[in-house]
């Protein structure tokens, strides 16, 4: 049995174990829906061109090679770190 995202108009709307072809959506599903792969995706998430992508999680960052990148890398030196939208950096927890 392999796990499932349930997608709906480009959209992920769920996650199922499901043991049958994944061309044809799970029992629940309507035909609008398809079934690929989830890989370590989650609801709301978007597929497209193959490609599952988690969602934005900060207005400031970009999209990279399928891989959400703030505007400044994280610092190295084994701190926690928590990016803060308002200045645009990251700061120590």
């Amino acid at each position: 049995m392999d796990t499932y995202a349930i997608i709906k108009d480009g959209i992920v709307i769920n996650i199922v174990d499901y043991d049958q072809d994944p061309g044809n959506p799970p029992p629940g599903f309507d035909d609008s829906c398809i079934a690929v792969l989830a890989g370590s995706s989650g609801p709301g998430w978007t597929y497209a061109n193959g490609v599952l992508t988690a969602p934005q999680p900060y207005p400031s960052w970009v999209l990279v090679d399928n891989v959400w990148m703030a505007s400044s890398p994280m610092p190295q030196d084994g701190k926690p770190y928590k990016w803060d939208e308002s200045t645009l950096s990251w700061v120590e927890l």
